[in-house]
């Protein structure tokens, strides 16, 4: 059963007005360059005698019939008829969609749909949508339609020719779910979290006060302590409670004891790390956009990830989110001169050149055959070489960092050590640290390193332990930023490397003169090491 009426016309939708359940598309002529395909169109919809007629700019496409021969599929495809072809060859000034070939639209940029949505509600938006074939209202779908679709040539040059309706075609989906919070890139700097946990006899306790503006910035929480303490739950249940679901003994307020401000929420699990780390996204219910991120090769396509922002000249600080990328890379060590991207060819293609080179065809060429499942490799000496895993989990954490994060973001990380060398954790947290700092956003991190502990103040850092199944939740004792790691780890881990390492040679020297072992051990031993070793053998005389 068709719920709007469709009809398609040669005069423009500005000298018509539609009747209550029609939408009127007509086609536009233009000098925009489209490769021939002229798909610009107006729309005017009335959704119901209550609403009033809203208007906007689409494009359209069309499929070949269902029963067509292979060749005359492939005439049909040659001839790019446009819209205005169709109708003329009618007959008819006035055309419903059952006298057209199959034909698919979409809105030319993001305020298009934020626009509608505003104009007709999210009901009236999904039911327009819906009638008129919108690709980005049915990307989720099985149907062969949609599949035909965004393989035809109109949708590879045509609609995807510019950024905004690439941007539209792949985040539009969350102004129709109406997650989409535009009007506020504020967020809250003193968070309260609060949950329950089975096996504690008492609840977790974690408060959070980030100070963005102080002498040493401090936008990164850090979360550290044993396995079984609750790490990665409190990770969850923080996300969990900024997603408002209604878990018992579950709490997350603000200074004032309500709900907090944040924008978007964006949670990135690790390679190895459980998925359920956590929760899922549910678009069509969620009112806070969250997007839950996978830096293992099971997560998202970097192909995909890498042609979004190729496509993008949005600026953040100045910089395009490509050129922020760039840098990231180039001060981790990466040089894009020699990491390439993997075409469905088989064939390398340069980053640097594929994110900046090249010429208008050449790049739709490229975008249009990237290969959305292969991973990046290095180039030397004319051979092809795979990343490392800590290169690559950094390659990945850049490039969704880059293309998610938001005015007003929080950013949750469970365990982004993983795979990483410790030289590179430094370049990880500054880059993660500026990237905050160009929009306004704040990150909290699970963690085992005490690595990443040494790079943020003490009054970030939360150290969670376990007496007698009570946890506990406890700031360092001595200033963590820039400390040594076995300081850290000596009040995070009860652990005293140097003291656990004595005792197991004196234990192999017991009994023995400390004086035939000095001068062998005065080369391998630190001084206070050596030290302690001479008292211990010294106490047995």
């Amino acid at each position: 059963m068709e719920l709007l009426k469709v009809l398609f016309s040669l005069n423009k939708t500005t000298e018509q007005i539609p009747l209550p359940g029609q939408v009127i598309i007509s086609p536009v002529e233009t000098s925009w360059n489209d490769f021939g395909f002229k798909i610009r169109c107006e729309f005017k919809v009335r959704i119901s005698e209550k609403h009033s007629p809203v208007e906007g700019s689409m494009f359209i496409g069309f499929l070949s019939p269902d029963n067509l021969s292979e060749s005359e599929i492939d005439d049909f495809y040659e001839k790019r008829d446009s819209l205005t072809s169709h109708i003329l060859r009618s007959g008819q000034d006035i055309v419903t969609k059952n006298m057209l070939p199959p034909f698919f639209t979409m809105l030319p940029d993001l305020q298009g749909y934020r626009d509608l949505y505003d104009n007709l509600g999210d009901k009236g938006l999904a039911l327009f949508l819906r009638c008129v074939n919108d690709l980005v209202f049915h990307k989720q779908s099985s149907e062969n339609w949609m599949k035909r679709a965004i393989e035809t040539e109109v949708f590879k040059l045509g609609f995807m020719r510019n950024s905004e309706p690439f941007f539209a075609f792949y985040n539009a989906d969350s102004v129709i779910a109406g997650e989409e919070l535009r009007n506020n890139s504020t967020i809250s700097n003193i968070l309260n979290l609060e949950f329950k946990l089975s096996g504690f006899v008492n609840s977790h306790q974690l408060d959070f006060k980030y100070q963005p503006d102080s002498i040493i910035p401090k936008r990164i929480g850090v979360i550290i302590g044993k396995n079984g303490v609750g790490k990665s739950e409190s990770l969850k249940a923080f996300c969990r409670g900024a997603l408002q679901h209604k878990d018992k003994g579950l709490s997350l307020t603000d200074s004032d004891g309500k709900r907090p401000m944040i924008n978007r929420l964006i949670a990135i699990t690790s390679p190895g790390e459980a998925s359920n780390t956590f929760p899922s996204e549910r678009r069509a219910t969620q009112k806070l956009y969250y997007r839950r991120l996978n830096l293992s090769s099971k997560g998202n396509s970097l192909g995909q990830c890498l042609l979004q922002l190729a496509r993008g000249e949005e600026r953040i600080g100045g910089l395009t989110r490509k050129e922020i990328f760039s840098k990231m890379l180039r001060e981790a060590g990466l040089d894009t001169e020699h990491i390439c991207v993997q075409l469905k060819s088989k064939h390398y293609l340069g980053l640097s050149h594929f994110l900046y080179g090249g010429g208008e065809q050449d790049k739709l060429t490229w975008w249009a055959n990237v290969d959305p499942n292969a991973e990046p490799k290095t180039s030397r000496n004319g051979e092809y070489f795979s990343l490392s895993s800590g290169q690559l989990t950094f390659f990945r954490f850049a490039l969704l960092c880059c293309l998610y994060i938001e005015n007003g973001s929080f950013v949750l990380l469970d365990e982004p050590e993983t795979h990483m060398h410790p030289n590179m954790i430094a370049t990880f947290i500054g880059l993660l640290d500026h990237l905050l700092k160009l929009t306004g956003s704040q990150a909290l991190i699970a963690t085992h390193s005490t690595y990443i502990v040494r790079e943020v103040p003490t009054e970030q850092v939360l150290v969670l332990s376990v007496e007698e199944d009570e946890v506990q939740t406890n700031r360092p004792r001595l200033p963590t930023f820039g400390a040594t790691v076995d300081s850290i780890s000596q009040f995070v881990f009860n652990e005293d490397t140097e003291t656990r390492l004595t005792e197991k040679l004196y234990n192999r020297l017991k009994g023995e003169n400390f004086a035939d072992y000095e001068y062998e051990l005065s080369n391998e031993l630190s001084l206070s090491a050596l030290m302690r070793l001479k008292r211990m053998m010294e106490s047995e005389v």
